[in-house]
């Protein structure tokens, strides 16, 4: 063999005894995180159907679900600073603007994209003024802003 030319075996340390404290420790973890993700505390999707004397049956909606996109999109900068259709314009303008595409559209859906410097105030009262001018739904979405590394 080509260690015995070298007497490399004699340079060998013996194999340790027992196992090292960190082998238990892992074992002790993996067993650990195998009995969480195998216990009710892991959130498992999918439907809740009754077991036992219950017969098995999917729920029953009055109407079919269906997804509704967004026909508008107002986005909300900062408190005083609202884009409509490519302008900035101020909160009573954009009521009328929103007057009039409901008139023609009714039962459409706005977006309404705010930034993270508008209140929380201005957003509900410009999602009543939309529901109030006639729009069925107000779509809400929030952006971050990029910081100055140019990541989000």
């Amino acid at each position: 063999m080509i260690t015995k030319p070298l007497e490399l075996e004699s340079r060998l340390s013996p194999p340790p005894r027992d196992l090292d404290f960190v082998s238990w420790v892992n074992v002790g973890l993996i067993f650990l995180f195998f009995s969480l993700l195998g216990s009710r505390f892991v959130l498992a999707p999918g439907l809740l159907i009754g077991t036992g004397s219950e017969k098995f049956s999917l729920p029953k909606t009055g109407q079919p679900q269906y997804s509704r996109t967004a026909s508008v999109v107002v986005s909300y900068r900062r408190d005083n600073v609202i884009l409509f259709e490519g302008a900035i314009v101020n909160p009573t303008e954009l009521k009328q603007r929103l007057a009039e595409y409901a008139k023609k559209n009714p039962g459409e859906v706005l977006l309404l994209i705010a930034d993270k410097n508008v209140t929380l105030r201005a957003v509900s009262e410009l999602s009543a003024m939309a529901q109030s001018v006639g729009f069925a739904y107000v779509q809400t979405a929030n952006e971050l802003p990029e910081t100055e590394s140019g990541q989000k």
